[in-house]
């Protein structure tokens, strides 16, 4: 492979956000790395500004397909060992793949690692401390199946070998948006370890705005029964032996997204729909929760960081300048 890394960014209509994405990507501390947006038909003038960069990125121009045949798309063109996936709404932190690489060293090449976010809203800046560095924390799994900690539904989250996503066959190749491409890729990864889980530093900058697809409750219930119905009809890897790991995962996931945001939401009957269409897997999501309180918690793995770069200041404070430049127009 000619790079560690390749940065893959799908891009729709984020003209407001995307300098501050595509900027903290080549303010990495990281070098050997390469960039890949993929317009996916923006309208907006996201495409102008990412010819502005010129050579610095690659830019690859499609039709409106949505996210994944945009991420499929960038994937296929890289030439990096990983992927780094980012969205456009959202940053890296200027040590976001010195982090990911110090896991690749420490862990002989992992084929997954799930990255470390910190949320923040339109507008408000991001404590200092939030850009430090400091000790690497981190949990190993077994593999994906075998965690006990939550995960973001956010692309942003996630690096994975290249020929890791390539054996898997990628994302769906499906133009019609769905709000589970993230666990139907970690699902499909399942049974590759380890699966390492950084807890400090934050890798990334997670955007809350008013146009967040996570405020999308409907689409994103159906997402969920998407996935379990992808389950049922066999999609997932690691046979039968596996199926209740693999039942926890969407229940936990399905569970959490029917009391916090369709219950809470006043979509009760929504919420109802999606318990009942995911009873088995909520119901195993439960009884393994339950068994955690008797089973030793995972402890963290902590490496000095002595063999990090520092983060130059001026990367730090054009960060936290750029918070409030940026106001919200579209959402992902």
């Amino acid at each position: 492979m000619k790079f560690r890394f390749s940065v893959v960014i799908p891009v729709y209509n984020r003209a407001n956000f995307l300098r501050q994405a595509i900027d903290s990507v080549l303010s990495q501390t990281f070098t050997d790395f390469e960039v890949i947006a993929v317009d996916d038909g923006s309208t907006d003038g996201s495409l102008e500004i990412l010819n502005s960069y010129g050579s610095r990125i690659t830019v690859i121009r499609q039709v409106n397909q949505g996210p994944e045949v945009a991420r499929n798309a960038g994937v296929a063109l890289a030439q990096g060992e990983y992927i780094a996936f980012l969205d456009s709404d959202d940053f890296f932190f200027p040590h976001a793949l010195e982090c990911y690489e110090r896991v690749i060293q420490e862990f002989n090449a992992p084929p997954v690692i799930v990255g470390a976010e910190r949320y923040f809203r339109e507008g408000q800046a991001i404590p200092k401390e939030a850009y430090e560095l400091g000790p690497l924390k981190v949990l190993s799994f077994k593999d994906y199946l075998s965690k006990t900690v939550s995960v973001l539904c956010c692309q942003s989250i996630l690096a994975m070998r290249k020929s890791v996503f390539d054996e898997v066959g990628g994302h769906r190749k499906n133009s019609e948006t769905w709000y589970g491409e993230t666990f139907d890729l970690l699902l499909m990864t399942g049974t590759y370890g380890p699966c390492i889980f950084i807890q400090k530093p934050y890798t990334f900058a997670y955007r809350v705005h008013e146009s967040n697809s996570i405020r999308n409750v409907q689409s994103h219930a159906r997402g969920m029964l998407y996935l379990a119905r992808l389950e049922r009809q066999g999609r997932y890897p690691g046979g039968i032996q596996r199926r209740w790991d693999r039942y926890a995962i969407i229940g936990g996931v399905a569970s959490t997204w029917a009391v916090r945001y369709c219950w809470r939401g006043k979509q009760r009957m929504l919420a109802i729909r999606l318990l009942l269409g995911t009873a088995p897997m909520v119901l195993a999501a439960a009884v393994k929760k339950a068994l955690r309180f008797f089973r030793k918690a995972p402890q963290s793995i902590s490496f000095p960081e002595g063999r990090f770069q520092s983060i130059p200041h001026a990367l730090i404070r054009g960060a936290e300048q750029s918070l409030t430049k940026d106001p919200v127009t579209s959402g992902r």
